[in-house]
C-alpha cells in the first residue's frame, strides 16, 4: 500500500511570504559576511588589474563585491521562489521536495561565493576546497536568517488562526444571542435563558415579572425578580417589545390582534394562555410591525 505523502503547509510557500524570504535573507546575509568576512573577500588580491583599473580603495572593493555576491544571491533565490510559485500553483509540495529546493538554492549561492573567491581573493586553495568551504559558510548564513523566517511564518498563521477562532466564537455568540432570549433579575443574574420562538409575553407583577414561554408545546411561566421596565431596555434590540405599561409581547409569535369595547388584545392560539391587551400608546407601533411583517421589525 502506498504510503500517504506529508505536504509543508501552504502558507510556507504563499506569495506574500516568499516575498518576505527575498527581501530579508539577503539583507541578513549582506550585514553578517559585512561584520564576520566568513569569505575572506577582505584578502583582495593587490596585484590585481582590477582593483588598479577602478581606482578605488580596498575597503570600498570588498563592500562593492559583497554586495554584487548578495544581490546575485538575492537573484537566486527571486528566481527559485518565482519557480517554486509556479510550481505550487497547481499542486502541493512535499516535504522532501522543499527540502531538495533549499539544498539546490544553497548549492547555487556557494557556486556564486566561490567564484567570488576564486576571482578576487589571493588565495592558494583549489576550487574544491574553495567550494567546501563555501558550503559550509553559506549553509551556516542561510540556516539563520531561513528559521527565522519560518518561525515568523508559523508564528503569523498561528496568529491569523486565532483571529479567525476569535470570530467564529463572537459568531457563535452572537447567533446564540438572536437565537435566545435571557432574562436577568436585579442582580444581574440570568435566569431563564429560552429560545426566542418559544417566548410568548412577559407580564409585570410588583417588583417581579412573570415569563411565559412554552416548553414540548405546553405553556410555562417563571417568576423573576425584576421590573418590567429594566427588561424592556435589556430587549430593546429584540422583536420581544412592550405592548401596554404591564406587558411586553413577542411580536413573532402573534397569531390575532383584535379590537373590542374594552381595547385590542393580541391572541397566541394555545390553550392555557391569556390574550395579552395593547394600550394606545403602543398600538400604532404594534399594528405597523403586525402589518408590515417580520422583517422590518428589530433585529
Amino acid at each position: 500500500m502506498e504510503s500517504k505523502k506529508a505536504y509543508i503547509p501552504e502558507f510556507i510557500y504563499k506569495r506574500s511570504n516568499q516575498t518576505t524570504m527575498i527581501i530579508f535573507v539577503p539583507i541578513f546575509a549582506l550585514l553578517f559576511i559585512s561584520i564576520y568576512s566568513p569569505f575572506d573577500f577582505d584578502r583582495i588580491d593587490t596585484d590585481t588589474r582590477f582593483l588598479a583599473w577602478l581606482n578605488i580603495s580596498r575597503e570600498l572593493v570588498v563592500q562593492l563585491i559583497t554586495i554584487l555576491l548578495i544581490l546575485s544571491g538575492m537573484g537566486v533565490a527571486a528566481i527559485s521562489r518565482w519557480l517554486m510559485g509556479m510550481f505550487t500553483r497547481h499542486r502541493q509540495i512535499t516535504y522532501l521536495n522543499y527540502i531538495g529546493w533549499i539544498v539546490c538554492e544553497i548549492l547555487a549561492m556557494t557556486i556564486i561565493f566561490t567564484l567570488g573567491a576564486v576571482l578576487f581573493t589571493d588565495t592558494d586553495k583549489g576550487v574544491i576546497t574553495l567550494f567546501r568551504n563555501s558550503l559550509i559558510k553559506t549553509f551556516f548564513i542561510l540556516l539563520i536568517p531561513y528559521t527565522m523566517c519560518y518561525i515568523y511564518f508559523i508564528w503569523q498563521e498561528r496568529v491569523a488562526q486565532l483571529r479567525l477562532l476569535r470570530q467564529q466564537i463572537s459568531e457563535d455568540e452572537t447567533a446564540m444571542q438572536t437565537a435566545y432570549i435571557q432574562i436577568f433579575d436585579t442582580k444581574g443574574d440570568m435566569r431563564l435563558s429560552v429560545r426566542r420562538e418559544h417566548l410568548l409575553f412577559i407580564e409585570s407583577a410588583d417588583n417581579y415579572i412573570c415569563v411565559w414561554y412554552t416548553n414540548n408545546n405546553a405553556p410555562k411561566k417563571m417568576l423573576v425578580r425584576n421590573t418590567l421596565k429594566q427588561v424592556a431596555q435589556q430587549l430593546s434590540s429584540t422583536h420581544v417589545q412592550q405592548c401596554h405599561r404591564s406587558y411586553m409581547v413577542n411580536l413573532d409569535l402573534v397569531k390575532v390582534m383584535r379590537r373590542e369595547k374594552e381595547g385590542m388584545f393580541i391572541e397566541f392560539g394555545i390553550a392555557g394562555v391569556p390574550d395579552v391587551p395593547i394600550s394606545k400608546t403602543f398600538s400604532d407601533s404594534i399594528k405597523k410591525w403586525l402589518m408590515s411583517g417580520p422583517d422590518s421589525g428589530q433585529n
